[in-house]
């Protein structure tokens, strides 16, 4: 297997983002359409999919101390120019937030949801004089279509019958190839080439320390701390595995000015992915070669389940990223390649039922859980217990389990987000 584009298609899934990647995703959706305007926009038209508004409902917006999928949207518009990025939202200031409110009330944004968990914005904007309409889909930035008064200027959608089932040359689809695969290519990397990994967990882990600082959002972090200091918890390597990772959580979830490394579109997933391994690896005196080698095995195997889950799915990315720390663990204690299936095994006869019901300050729990349930997982892993082919939806084979786990999201959770919305929007 040719190494750079393994290594390739891991760092396509990484990038930069400010706040939860879903409002911010809609920012940049309509700044991206705003910008072939020549006169300041007048009305916007949105089409979302239910999960990209089930994830942009609640959540707070980067340095605007509120939140609101319409209040995400004109602030898009407002802060339109060419180059913006999923980090648009930096550039925020109370002035943008004071008339970005005052535009949602008068009805200057209408929003409309789609009954899809796929990726999907659909943007229209006019300044009553021109119109321009926008497509983005399956992926946060992934701008795909764009007319103005009806003239193509992009069109990048990918016809159904024209994608081909095998891997091409020259490309890389981690669908193709086992667990057992990811396991002998971590043994056989260039350590040397991992160290994007290493920048991804220092940029993480620097959001980690300011979650601690003070509680933010649901504050995991300094509430695990003041019950280790009352002596309610135990200082191991389960405590901090479940509070770091939380802490970063803890603060993008509440519009925290910083930004994370996303991995799979999802900024929780990038600290889920990045920080349960980085933080074993420091409680277990684990070597930095080790652990690079354990997270790039560990995000194959992410990026093979969000395959077949979905970019957003009704089942809480936090988990399959958990999963993926799981079997890293189980590489850095030494463990086989049938452990580290195992440790996937045992977390997905686990924490797989935990569904998503929209990005909000209390993700940072369910990061929490997943989190130290992996350090369990992996452990169990390598003392020979492992869930078996008879539980649930197990199967023999880890990747099989992935992919019992897909047809439940996509078959009998199809109903899942729209009743989410239904809730979100009725609850007192």
């Amino acid at each position: 297997m040719d190494m750079n584009l393994v290594i390739n298609a891991i760092k396509a899934e990484m990038k930069p983002s400010m706040g939860c990647t879903e409002p911010v995703a809609l920012a940049l959706a309509v700044s991206r359409t705003c910008e072939h305007l020549d006169a300041p926009t007048q009305k916007l038209e949105m089409l979302i999919s239910s999960n990209i508004f089930k994830n942009a409902y609640s959540v707070q917006i980067p340095n605007a101390g509120t939140y609101g999928i319409e209040l995400a949207c004109v602030l898009g518009m407002l802060l339109s120019k060419p180059g913006n990025t999923m980090e648009i939202c930096a550039g925020i200031k109370p002035e943008h937030v004071e008339k970005a409110k005052k535009l949602v009330a008068e009805g200057f944004v209408h929003v409309k949801v789609l009954k899809s968990s796929q990726f999907y914005i659909e943007c229209t904007a006019t300044d009553g004089k021109d119109t321009v309409h926008t497509i983005t889909e399956d992926e946060h930035d992934n701008l795909v279509f764009c007319e103005k008064n009806g003239e193509v200027l992009l069109d990048k959608r990918v016809k159904k019958e024209a994608v081909e089932s095998e891997e091409k040359e020259g490309t890389f689809d981690v669908t193709k190839h086992t667990f057992s695969e990811f396991y002998n290519w971590a043994n056989e990397v260039d350590v040397a080439d991992l160290q994007f990994i290493k920048e991804a967990i220092d940029i993480n882990m620097e959001i980690a320390k300011k979650g601690m600082e003070k509680k933010y959002a649901f504050g995991v972090g300094p509430t695990v701390q003041n019950l280790l200091e009352k002596g309610m918890l135990k200082a191991d390597v389960v405590t901090a595995v479940r509070s770091i990772p939380a802490a970063a959580a803890d603060f993008r979830m509440s519009g925290g000015n910083g930004s994370v490394m996303t991995f799979c579109g999802s900024g929780n997933q990038g600290i889920s992915t990045t920080l349960p391994m980085a933080v074993f690896a420091d409680k277990m005196n684990i070597p930095e070669e080790k652990l690079l080698r354990a997270e790039f095995m560990g995000m194959l195997m992410i990026m093979y389940m969000k395959k077949y889950v979905g970019r957003l799915s009704p089942v809480c990315g936090a988990m399959l990223a958990g999963t993926g720390s799981a079997a890293g663990m189980v590489y850095m204690m030494g463990g086989t390649a049938a452990q580290v299936s195992g440790a996937v095994q045992n977390m997905m006869g686990s924490v797989a039922g935990i569904f998503c019901d929209g990005a909000k300050g209390g993700c940072a729990v369910k990061v929490a859980a997943c989190a130290s349930e992996a350090v369990y997982a992996a452990m169990y892993a390598m003392d020979g217990s492992v869930i078996g082919v008879s539980d649930g939806i197990n199967s023999s084979a880890a990747e099989d389990t992935a992919k019992n786990l897909a047809k439940l999201s996509h078959e009998a959770l199809d109903t899942l987000d729209m009743k989410v919305i239904e809730i979100m929007q009725t609850k007192k």
